[in-house]
C-alpha cells in the first residue's frame, strides 16, 4: 500500500519542463513519461470526472531530428507521441465513457511566425477537422491509432513549452462531438430483440389452400 501511495504521488509531482527546441531536434534528443490527466486543464475542461491512477494518465514521447529528404532536408523536427483514455460524453446516449487516443504528430520548427505561412502544410489534423455532416466521426478517427504523414509548423524557441503541445496533440485527437461505436444501451436491445421467439409467418399459398378447402 506505501509502495503504491508512493508512486502516486511522484505521478502527481511529475513536471513537464520547457525544452531548447532546436538544440533538441540537432541532437536527436529524446523524452518520454506521463502526467495526469487532471494537470491539462485544457484538455479536461468541459469533460466527466478523470479516473485516479493508471487510467487517468497521459503516456507521451517526444523525438528530435534533423530532416534527411526532400522540402524537410536540413529542418528541425519533433515527433510527439501522445497517448490517453479521457473519460468523456457520448453525445448519442448521453452516458459517459473512456475515449481511446493514440496519437503522433510531426512538428517543424521555424523561426518565427512570419515563417508560419511560407509554404505552410496542414498535417493530418487537417484531415481530422474535414467534416461534412458536422458530426465530428472524422475528427473522431484522428486520435485512434492517428499518424500524421505531413509536418505542421511551430514556432521554435529555447524555452519551448513541450507541455503544451502534448496537450493540444490530446484536444485535437478528442472528437467535438464523441460518441460510442454501439452504445450499451443499443446492445442492450439487441441482445433482448435476439432472445425472442421467432414467430413463424404461415406461407401464402398455404393460407389459399385453406381457404379453398372452406369453399
Amino acid at each position: 500500500m506505501q509502495a503504491s501511495q508512493a508512486r502516486a504521488a511522484k505521478l502527481q509531482g511529475q513536471i513537464i519542463k520547457p525544452i531548447d527546441a532546436f538544440a533538441f531536434a540537432h541532437s536527436g534528443k529524446e523524452a518520454q513519461g506521463t502526467i495526469p490527466l487532471v494537470r491539462l486543464t485544457r484538455a479536461v475542461d468541459g469533460l466527466p470526472e478523470q479516473p485516479a491512477g493508471e487510467a487517468g494518465l497521459v503516456t507521451w514521447s517526444v523525438r528530435g531530428e534533423m530532416g534527411k529528404a526532400g522540402l524537410l532536408q536540413g529542418q528541425p523536427l519533433l515527433h510527439i507521441h501522445v497517448r490517453a483514455n479521457p473519460v468523456v460524453v457520448c453525445q448519442r446516449c448521453n452516458e459517459p465513457f473512456a475515449y481511446p487516443v493514440d496519437s503522433e504528430v510531426l512538428l517543424q520548427l521555424v523561426k518565427s511566425e512570419a515563417d508560419l505561412d511560407d509554404g505552410f502544410a496542414f498535417g493530418g489534423h487537417a484531415a481530422g477537422f474535414d467534416d461534412e455532416d458536422g458530426d465530428g466521426e472524422e475528427a473522431g478517427n484522428a486520435g485512434k491509432g492517428f499518424v500524421s504523414n505531413q509536418p505542421e509548423k511551430v514556432v521554435g524557441s529555447h524555452h519551448f513549452d513541450l507541455l503544451a503541445q502534448i496537450e493540444d496533440e490530446l484536444i485535437l485527437s478528442v472528437p467535438y462531438v464523441p460518441k460510442h461505436d454501439v452504445c450499451p444501451g443499443a446492445q442492450a436491445k439487441d441482445s433482448e430483440a435476439s432472445q425472442e421467439p421467432v414467430v413463424k409467418r404461415p406461407s401464402p399459398f398455404a393460407v389459399l389452400e385453406q381457404l379453398k378447402h372452406k369453399d
